[in-house]
């Protein structure tokens, strides 16, 4: 029997993930990720705002009465919620007859839009407006400018007003700042007059309570369902479950006040006598993203780091880690936020007692478990914990007796598992993701270290998950840099001198 492809694997995992979560309300960080992990795929924002501004529309005109004159105002905020009011305006003069009008009111000022997409679409507005006597903008970035659009509103009791709330969106973080709240209060107020409709895009700004909410591609965590419209704008499904650049904006940013060690600290223990290069790539690897790395290692190991005064080192007895340093590695352990275990460990009983007697005490400590360790594990009752990442390439996945064809079995996998290989997929009983960086020049001994290093590295200061991914899209991105500057033929220490070079794309 020819054994699947990690593509096949993948293919075979995602219908059950897919079955639970399709329904699913989402996060506004996971919608981001979302975002511009659809860029990455090729389908430009511009396009996704075009669509979403064009369903808001849609759902509006469905409020638009035939027998009275019909007043919209939209409120954009800066960014791209903003955007897609623009872009719903210019769709809504199709739906508007020539006694009605729309009002843009732009809480800020032109030359302060965020994005590129929104500010396109401003443009295209402020071409119609010199034209279309229907449409009027207006700049309010400061409360006055609000009040005056709220007299406004309220002075005109006989027509039918749509207030639509393009604001802020889903990124919105703290207390609301003026002249938004005043905005919102005053909004809140109208909110109860027979002849106002308020209509938020995506999800309402923080604090405000309308009538309808029109989200994209997915229900948000922040809405009512009861009041929530979920219209599709091209979004592929595989955006969900692809590793891009969207997850490296979810790791953990470090802290301008932060000192020595709070941005990380990973100790390394593998090495052996016949393998002791295998520990030294993972911790060069590391020390390129984190503060202090540490290897743990026979004397092998511990002479060739002597040309890294960087990492620091800690030997112990013998040709291999056994059982009777057990208790010196626990120790250890504690001062550390991540371990990673199995480089270069070596397979025979002493390495297997270590390995198990040490994993069945780590408790909630954070390992990645590579390499030797991965074959040496006892599996029967063996718990895969969710401070547990493993990874395996396609002939030590097979020690781990996880039966991809089981759905069952995957339900106690707590733990990430990334498969290495051509497609790397990353997976737990909870989440699925794959990854396509990467290239065959990756085949060479030792890439496997150093992509563990940058796994165990981001696992100190984020969940295994987006460790797992975001170590895999860097390892195989900085591969694929090294395939067009070099082919084929580069080292795991080219990979190595790569990662700050990736890493700085993603600031």
């Amino acid at each position: 029997m020819i054994p699947m492809s990690n593509l096949e694997i993948f293919h075979k995992l995602l219908k059950n993930y897919y079955s639970k979560k399709s329904k699913d309300c989402i996060t506004s960080g996971e919608m981001s990720i979302i975002d511009n992990n659809c860029e990455y795929l090729g389908v430009p924002k511009i396009l996704l705002m075009e669509n979403a501004g064009k369903s808001v529309a849609e759902e509006v005109s469905r409020y638009l009465k035939e027998n009275c004159k019909n007043r919209i105002y939209v409120f954009c905020g800066l960014g791209n919620n903003g955007g897609d009011g623009f872009v719903a305006v210019r769709h809504l003069t199709d739906y508007c007859s020539f006694e009605d009008t729309l009002t843009v009111v732009l809480l800020g000022k032109e030359e302060f839009i965020k994005t590129y997409e929104a500010g396109e679409n401003f443009k295209i507005l402020k071409n119609i407006s010199q034209l279309d006597f229907r449409l009027t903008i207006k700049e309010a970035p400061y409360v006055e400018g609000v009040l005056e659009v709220i007299d406004e509103i309220e002075n005109n009791r006989e027509d039918n007003v749509i207030i639509i709330d393009a604001l802020l969106g889903t990124g919105i973080r703290g207390d609301l700042r003026e002249p938004f709240k005043t905005l919102v209060d005053n909004l809140n107020r109208l909110r109860y007059k027979e002849n106002i409709k308020i209509i938020s895009v995506d999800v309402e700004t923080k604090g405000l309570r309308g009538n309808l909410v029109v989200t994209f591609h997915r229900n948000k965590m922040e809405n009512d369902i009861s009041k929530t419209v979920v219209k599709k704008i091209g979004i592929p499904t595989i955006a969900h479950y692809i590793v891009g650049w969207g997850d490296m904006y979810a790791l953990s940013k470090r802290d301008p006040n932060s000192h020595k060690g709070e941005n990380g600290k990973v100790l390394i223990v593998g090495g052996s006598k016949r393998y002791f290069g295998a520990p030294i790539l993972s911790a060069l690897a590391s020390s390129k993203i984190v503060d202090l790395t540490t290897v743990v290692s026979v004397k092998h190991t511990i002479e060739a780091l002597r040309d890294y005064p960087h990492l620091i080192s800690y030997e112990v007895e013998g040709d291999y880690l056994s059982r009777d340093c057990v208790d010196e590695v626990m120790k250890l352990s504690k001062d550390y936020h991540v371990v990673i275990l199995g480089s270069g460990l070596g397979i025979n009983e002493d390495t297997k007692e270590f390995v198990n007697e040490y994993l069945n005490e780590i408790g909630d400590k954070k390992v990645v478990i590579d390499a030797d360790a991965i074959k040496v594990i006892d599996y029967r009752d063996f718990e895969f914990k969710e401070n547990f990442i493993f990874t395996p390439h396609r002939r030590e996945f097979e020690y781990m007796g996880i039966n991809i064809e089981d759905p069952t079995s995957l339900e106690d996998v707590k733990s990430t598992i990334l498969l290495k290989g051509r497609y790397d997929i990353i997976f737990n009983n909870e989440r699925i993701k794959i990854n396509k960086t990467g290239n065959v020049g990756m085949t060479v001994g030792g890439t496997g270290d150093v992509l563990c290093g940058i796994v165990g590295a981001f696992f100190s200061k984020n969940d295994g998950f987006i460790s797992a991914c975001c170590g895999a899209y860097i390892n195989g991105y900085a591969g694929d840099m090294l395939l067009s500057e070099k082919g084929y033929y580069y080292t795991p220490m080219d990979l190595i001198e790569c990662i700050p070079k990736v890493l700085s794309m993603f600031r």
